[in-house]
């Protein structure tokens, strides 16, 4: 089973969205729906938070996903100019 996830999660981020958000690229909404649509295909659970644009912050989603009941990985994606975070698992 792990060995399967490791696969998954290697294809899942080769898809250029993916690359994009680990490299901390502003994305679209469309892109943001695309990487959601790929996780419920692949079947990975995962949840989402919205932080509203301010002036001190850039808008962004916090995707959090879930690879097995250990491990995480925690992405912060920015929707418009501005920084970000990935937070890779320990």
């Amino acid at each position: 089973m792990n060995c399967l996830c490791d696969v998954q999660m290697t294809s899942l981020f080769s898809y250029d969205v993916f690359i994009k958000i680990v490299s901390n690229i502003p994305i679209s909404l469309c892109e943001f729906n695309f990487a959601t649509n790929l996780l419920v295909y692949l079947g990975f659970p995962f949840d989402v938070s919205f932080v509203p644009g301010t002036r001190k912050e850039a808008a962004s989603f916090q995707l959090t996903i879930h690879i097995n009941p250990t491990r995480t990985e925690v992405l912060v994606i920015a929707l418009e100019p501005g920084s970000t975070t990935f937070a890779p698992s320990p």
